[in-house]
């Protein structure tokens, strides 16, 4: 029986397309947040500044860079090929093109063009279209399988199933009050990462949105709903929740955990999809989507993390908390850390500007914004 290949993929990869490979896919982004939440960031932050990688370096890279000349580490076995895309963030290619030198294997790239239009021009599309052609040979040369329509389509319809499902679980914040921890949501980004293709991933996504919706509620009083801004700062994950419920306040909207609950109808519709990222979408756009997440889910606050690794993301954000600010009329607060790099962690910081959108909060005694 043939191995199976092994690939690296970064997260908004057309995962579609490995699938219908039959690749065995692995994250470094999301292994990255899974040391960072186990405690185990620090040490793999150190190898990468011992092989000259720098601080001011996105942490995810430098962990995924200590992992690579490691040749692997737990939960990241070595790859055959690197797939990567730029739809998320400028430094991907340098940093997967790095790995596959250090790795000595094929990288496989995507250029997604940043859009300033509403739309994704017909000419986007095209040039998007010609890089899947030329990707699709690619991986038949290096898998030694030839392209599956069939496949394909199999691992298109499984990803929908998965993003229907995934929408059950997000509206479980809905309920009120929500059954939900802070943050707990996040819990379920890699299994939607790199097993949305998978034929079992629908079902285990309604499994867990019924769980949800049946868990009994704390006896407490009722929990202000937030609206958080970012990536979680994974190395104090803990910290942060406690500091949250110690406020009563709790999450029950973010740009992060819907961005993988899109569906499409044919190849072209999957291609627009990638392109509507948080980083790849123009300001107003992800302005129009970040009010309408603080609608649906009723937030009566925003914190905004400013994480000092992803540049992209954070350079819009003093914009993005003025207009949430104004358009939604809620209190906004804001605090620096990293989401893997546990020497930013500043817990007084933190504590200071919670406590400051609390108190906003009560003296607005603002009723949640509704939620059609």
């Amino acid at each position: 029986m043939r191995r199976p290949c092994i690939a690296w993929m970064s997260t908004k990869f057309p995962l579609e397309l490995a699938a219908a490979f039959e690749l065995e896919v692995y994250c470094p982004e999301s292994f990255a947040a899974a040391s960072a939440r186990k405690g185990q960031s620090a040490a793999l932050l150190q190898q990468a500044a011992e092989l000259g990688y720098p601080a001011d370096l996105c942490s995810y890279s430098r962990i995924g860079l200590a992992a690579a000349a490691a040749g692997g580490a737990a939960g990241l076995p070595r790859p055959d090929l690197l797939l990567c895309c730029d739809n998320i963030c400028s430094n991907m290619f340098q940093w997967y093109s790095q790995m596959a030198r250090m790795l000595n294997v094929p990288l496989l790239l995507l250029d997604f063009p940043y859009r300033d239009t509403p739309e994704v021009s017909e000419r986007q599309l095209a040039y998007l279209r010609g890089q899947v052609r030329a990707l699709i040979g690619q991986l038949e040369k290096i898998t030694g399988r030839p392209w599956d329509e069939a496949r394909f389509a199999a691992a298109c319809r499984c990803a929908n199933e998965s993003s229907r499902a995934w929408q059950q679980v997000l509206d479980v914040a809905r309920l009120d009050p929500p059954p939900l921890t802070n943050l707990e949501l996040t819990d379920f980004m890699p299994l939607l990462v790199t097993g949305r293709c998978r034929p079992d991933t629908a079902q285990k996504l309604r499994a867990a949105a019924e769980t949800l919706r049946r868990r009994p509620t704390r006896p407490r009083p009722k929990p202000r709903r937030v609206f958080f801004e970012g990536t979680p700062c994974w190395p104090a994950f803990d910290a942060l929740c406690r500091a949250l419920d110690e406020r009563n306040l709790l999450v029950t909207a973010d740009p992060l955990t819907p961005s993988l609950g899109f569906a499409y109808q044919d190849l072209d519709g999957l291609l627009r999809a990638y392109c509507r990222t948080v980083n790849g979408s123009p300001l107003e756009e992800g302005l129009e989507s970040r009010c309408g997440l603080c609608r649906r889910y009723g937030v009566e606050g925003v914190l905004v993390h400013y994480n000092r690794s992803c540049r992209p993301w954070c350079g819009t954000l003093p914009e993005v908390e003025r207009r949430l600010s104004a358009e939604l009329g809620v209190p906004v607060a804001a605090f620096s850390a990293d989401q893997a790099d546990p020497a930013e962690w500043n817990p007084a910081q933190l504590a200071t500007r919670l406590d400051a959108l609390s108190e906003q909060m009560e003296r607005k005694n603002h009723e949640p914004i509704s939620r059609p």
